[in-house]
């Protein structure tokens, strides 16, 4: 196929580019697109995989986290002259720095549609607990309202993200705007399978802060494990070291060699977890854009015990496929949880509905069609 139009993708992490894009990439390819992904460091697995897929890598210099004045220029700078340089067509961003500079550089070059892709708003969207954290949002605010001052599209991930920038005014009237099945699920390559009912597990997989609900599911377990002591509480993640909000990893160890939880450290394939477990659990208050180990849980087949929280309660219909239950709240935690230890023939039946629910409405084809789609209408 002749490739007479270009597109960018840009992330701030670069393995994020194959492990959450790998399938836009490829869409983006079958529409005849020369495709380029752009993200800071080097990764030699990804970089391979990125060539086996006939897509150029730029190396961008940029800060994952914080805001340098001076690198942040550089990286302006940079964005700036390769749009100038390449002409893209449509430069597709997303997670904060890439959305913000990657669009305030493609206003210098006419004809991009550049689209910013709201991925969760993480603790920006939360409200701030100390004068840093209202610095911070103060700043990434002001830099959002300059960068999207002539932004055409913007995709959000859940209604809730949609109307948080809406009511602090970060957008402008012509923006575009749609909402996403928040990044979609390969569901080739998260195969649906048979829920364990005996003994029942129950998995969360998530980085380990308190954020994502960690503290109530283990306070949950505890509680749990006095009644149904054969119950299985699993736990993938890496702690996040330097956050305040990081679980510490010598607590997780001596609750394993308690026998309160199964600590299982990080994996970057959780497929095998994720099979053998009974239901997938997170109760995360952190402003997620829709979790992606719900979507990859959905497609595998298990129910789910999730938040009322913005990014999370779209992916359960309360009582079919799973429970929303009030953020920070151990003990509704706990009381959904024995409702399935209780009610295990339950578990295959609400497995089944969230199989139904991922290929209706969480297919990363039918997301990755959505979003392209409403670029190019």
């Amino acid at each position: 196929m002749m490739q007479d139009k270009t597109a960018i993708v840009f992330g701030s992490y670069l393995p994020s580019i194959i492990n959450f894009r790998k399938p836009l990439l490829i869409a983006l390819k079958e529409r005849g697109y020369r495709v380029l992904a752009l993200a800071p460091g080097n990764d030699e697995f990804t970089e391979r995989i990125l060539t086996e897929l006939n897509v150029k890598f730029i190396q961008v210099p940029l800060g994952r986290t914080g805001f340098n004045p001076l690198e942040d220029i550089k990286t302006f700078l940079f964005l700036k002259k390769l749009f100038q340089r390449i002409q893209p067509d449509i430069v597709i961003t997303y997670t904060i720095k890439p959305n913000i500079y990657g669009s305030w550089a493609a206003k210098s070059t006419e004809g991009i549609k550049v689209v910013s892709w709201i991925t969760g708003l993480g603790y920006v969207g939360m409200e701030p607990t100390s004068i840093k954290r209202k610095l911070v949002r103060s700043v990434i605010f002001m830099l959002y309202k300059m960068a999207f001052n002539k932004l055409p599209y913007i995709a959000f991930q859940n209604p809730d993200d949609k109307e948080f920038f809406s009511h602090h005014k970060l957008l402008k009237s012509h923006t575009k705007q749609t909402i996403t099945a928040g990044s979609g699920v390969d569901l080739i390559h998260y195969p649906k399978a048979q829920p364990q009912i005996k003994p029942i597990k129950f998995l969360l997989i998530a980085r380990l802060i308190g954020a994502k609900g960690v503290n109530e599911y283990l306070h949950a377990a505890q509680l749990i494990k006095q009644q149904y002591p054969e119950t299985i509480f699993q736990l993938i993640g890496m702690v996040d070291e330097g956050n305040p909000d990081s679980l510490e990893e010598s607590e997780l160890k001596e609750l394993h060699q308690k026998g309160v939880i199964d600590y299982l450290g990080y994996h970057s394939d959780v497929r095998g977890y994720l099979a053998s477990c009974s239901v997938f659990v997170l109760p995360s208050y952190y402003r997620e854009g829709t979790p992606r180990t719900i979507l990859e849980s959905l497609a595998m087949g298990k129910p789910i015990i999730t938040t009322d929280n913005p990014g999370c309660r779209e992916t359960v219909e309360n009582g079919e496929n799973g429970y929303l239950v009030p953020i920070r709240d151990a003990i509704s935690l706990q009381k959904a949880m024995i409702f399935f230890i209780e009610s295990p023939e339950l578990i295959e039946t609400m497995g089944e509905r969230s199989f139904s629910l991922a290929k209706s409405k969480y297919d990363v084809n039918l997301v990755n069609d959505h979003l392209l789609s409403f670029i190019e209408a």
